[in-house]
């Protein structure tokens, strides 16, 4: 499905994790026996060392799957480049995958490419199942270049009645999918820090992950 040129650590660790959050949090709060999961954010940091910006560098890409059992469907965040059928430098673009071709997807309205040393890039990653379609898009981004970035401009959808729900979303498979593809010497670290679970009876759990791939 895709390229891992940036894995430090094995999924299982973050499942037991992801697990025992689940069972250790506040009955009154979630019960993961209970009802479907139809929104997951994730929040992730990015610290930038020595951005080059005359050549775009570095160059990340994240994955957000609405299952472990999913290899062809699938959303896609490119940041500081877009490459499908050709190269653009700087900014961010998403795209919805679907049997492994691009169905949807949504450029940033920056191109600059990331210039500022120690530059840190925050934001959020959504994605929800919401009537036989999968959502996905970035929100609340923040960085030295880019400023705010993000919101509802860039919501891309799969049409899909196969995930229903997402209960079969893993956070070790987002963790394990980061995919720095270009000028890894110039990326200190990222982190997943918080996943966020929101199930169809109104109960939310939030898990602090804190974890980096």
């Amino acid at each position: 499905m895709r390229s891992n040129t940036f894995v430090r650590m094995g999924g299982i660790g973050l499942m037991l994790l992801f697990a025992a959050s689940a069972a250790t949090a506040d009955e009154d709060s979630v019960n993961k026996n209970e009802a479907p999961i139809y929104k997951i954010e994730e929040d992730w940091e990015m610290h930038i060392q020595h951005p080059d910006p005359e050549i775009c560098s570095p160059q990340v890409t994240f994955f957000t799957s609405p299952s472990t059992d999913s290899e062809d469907d699938y959303f896609q965040l490119q940041m500081n480049y877009h490459a499908d059928e050709w190269f653009d430098g700087g900014g961010f673009h998403v795209a919805a995958v679907c049997d492994g071709d691009t169905i949807d997807e949504a450029r940033s309205g920056t191109n600059a490419p990331l210039a500022f040393t120690s530059d840190r890039i925050r934001w959020t990653n959504v994605m929800a199942a919401i009537g036989g379609q999968l959502l996905f898009a970035v929100k609340d981004g923040h960085g030295n270049q880019w400023g705010n970035f993000g919101g509802p401009d860039y919501l891309v959808r799969i049409d899909s009645e196969h995930f229903s729900d997402l209960s079969a979303y893993d956070p070790a498979q987002s963790l394990e999918a980061v995919d720095v593809g270009f000028g890894a010497n110039r990326v200190a670290e990222i982190t997943l820090k918080e996943v966020r679970i929101y199930r169809t009876d109104g109960t939310t759990q939030a898990i602090e992950v804190n974890l980096h791939p």
